[in-house]
């Protein structure tokens, strides 16, 4: 970095010194310029997150709807708040 400006003045001077080339742009390039233009872009972290967030979701959305609709005739069969499998599994163990 000491000698940045005397490297750039010499570089410089040496683009000047050379005549001008020919302006028009090699075969094909437009053509590239195109091909990569229309390469698509990697997808971003957010992209992939937000894509797999809205599939996990679909697929809860779906979880719950199949358990309620397999549950639902059953719905009403028993009592509310009957005791089950909790007093069971207490008197099981003795903790009561």
């Amino acid at each position: 970095m000491n000698n940045f400006d005397s490297k750039w003045q010499a570089c410089a001077a040496l683009a000047r010194q050379k005549p001008p080339g020919d302006m028009h742009a090699p075969a094909g390039f437009a053509g590239r310029v195109l091909a990569r233009a229309s390469i698509p872009e990697a997808p971003g972290l957010a992209e992939v997150w937000q894509a797999l967030v809205t599939r996990l979701l679909a697929g809860s959305v779906a979880m719950l709807l199949l358990c309620t609709a397999l549950e639902w005739p059953h719905l009403w069969e028993r009592p509310t708040l009957q005791t089950g499998v909790e007093n069971t599994v207490a008197q099981l163990l003795w903790s009561l």
